[in-house]
């Protein structure tokens, strides 16, 4: 049996923590460069951190009833509840298929419509900071893909319930964040006030989404958006259908995971955009399909645009991580997991990783092209994970990113801020450590 490497990080073990919130990419990759593939750090408590696709087949799939979400996913439960994010089990795979109709191709045909007239209207807002100033584009990006997520969940939405979602959103990721990288901090929240914050932000989320529920099972009308979907779903071996707290959890659970994630993948693509004239302009040759943005069949019919989405996802993946525990012992790539294991799969070095990729830090949709896609393993690419866990909204996410990056990039030029590199800085997702800042020309 094979033995993980340790990686020693100098004289003094108990700063790997502190090293590790301040710069988490960074210090990860001390680790592969010095170690290898996998290797075990300990961080509070061990882990193995691995970017093998070996692991990831395994653990994701291969034997995937050996592992149980990770710790990561327990921080999470305060604000989802036990959605598809958090749960594990049997109640997982019941809800599982609960939900999947709501991800069926026809159904997404149907919300793209709703996409299309709210990216409409969002490239008027962004015409008026063309020749202005910088903007914040991960604030940009964040709010149109919560109008798509809020309108496509529960229809109509007042725009100071938007607002206020947005500024709970953040803060809500900033405290669980610093609960698990900081765990010294705890006492502090307690009497700072963070922690009084975090209870009422999760308050309003509670409120308003019951609200909705209510409102909707009062007035008979049957809308076609997903929280109508979650209302009238049932089990086939049962009938029996999710009560008012378990639509909350999934409700809770696709704006979530169904906005945040898309717009971090736009903000970092349009970042890297603004360097890649001739990938620019090739996507501005397929936008001549469309007027101001594409329609459905259209949207197929742009296999570049779709190349330049997932090499995006590939180089900033904003699921950036995932972390599962061993239920019993295993045996992975000749190295044995003994029960309890936390595995930290790090999705960001998987894609970056130099025995898997040619010039892995160079962005280049070509890796993409169907030849090149039929030409590796799939294990080696998984923006949206993988097995059974699998994200739910995979689809949903692309078109999204497609339709919005095909109508900006016809409408407008991108330009960074010079001498201000955005830096990535991970949290839940994989943000920029100084804020993603562009000119709109």
């Amino acid at each position: 049996m094979r033995t993980i490497p340790e990686h020693h990080i100098g004289p003094v073990s108990l700063l790997a923590p502190f090293r590790f919130a301040g710069d988490p990419l960074r210090f990860l990759k001390e680790g592969f460069d010095a170690c290898g593939d996998t290797y075990r750090l300990r961080l509070f408590r061990e882990f193995v951190i691995t970017r093998d696709p070996a692991f990831f087949r395994h653990i994701l799939q291969q034997n995937h009833r050996n592992y149980k979400k990770g710790s990561s996913s327990k921080m999470l439960r305060p604000v989802l509840g036990n959605g598809l994010v958090t749960s594990d089990g049997d109640f997982w795979l019941r809800q599982r298929r609960l939900v999947q109709p709501a991800f069926h191709r026809e159904r997404l045909q149907d919300l793209f419509v709703m996409m299309g007239e709210i990216a409409d209207r969002f490239l008027d807002e962004m015409e008026q900071h063309r020749g202005g100033p910088a903007i914040d584009m991960d604030a940009r990006m964040m709010a149109v893909t919560s109008d798509i997520a809020l309108k496509t969940l529960f229809g109509n939405m007042t725009t100071e319930d938007k607002a206020q979602i947005y500024r709970q959103v953040t803060r809500t990721q900033k405290y669980l964040v610093t609960r698990v990288r900081r765990p010294y901090r705890i006492p502090l929240m307690a009497v700072n006030g963070e922690d009084r914050h975090f209870k009422a932000d999760v308050a309003y989320f509670n409120t308003l989404v019951f609200n909705f529920i209510q409102q909707r099972r009062v007035s008979g009308e049957q809308p076609n958006d997903l929280l109508q979907l979650l209302l009238d779903s049932r089990d086939e071996d049962t009938g029996e259908q999710m009560d008012d707290q378990q639509i909350r959890d999934e409700a809770i659970t696709m704006f979530a995971a169904g906005h945040e994630t898309s717009a971090t993948g736009l903000s970092w693509l349009l970042y890297e955009l603004a360097a890649q004239p001739d990938i620019v302009a090739e996507i501005r040759r397929e936008a001549a399909l469309f007027d101001r943005v594409p329609g459905f069949t259209q949207l197929m019919q742009m296999p570049y645009t779709r190349q330049v989405v997932e090499e995006g996802l590939r180089l900033y993946p904003p699921a950036w991580t995932m972390t599962r525990e061993s239920i019993g012992s295993d045996e992975i790539g000749g190295f044995a997991i003994a029960p309890g294991t936390s595995v930290f799969m790090s999705i960001f070095e998987l894609h970056r990783n130099p025995g898997l990729w040619k010039d892995p830090t160079r962005f280049d949709p070509a890796n993409f092209e169907p030849e090149a896609v039929k030409g590796r393993s799939k294990y080696q690419y998984l923006p949206f994970g993988l097995g059974p866990r699998i994200c739910i909204g995979q689809q949903f996410a692309m078109m999204e990113m497609q339709l919005l990056l095909a109508a900006l990039v016809k409408r407008f030029d991108f330009v960074r801020e010079t001498g201000k590199p955005a830096g990535m800085h991970p949290q839940i997702v994989l943000k920029s450590s100084h804020g993603i800042k562009l000119y709109i020309k």
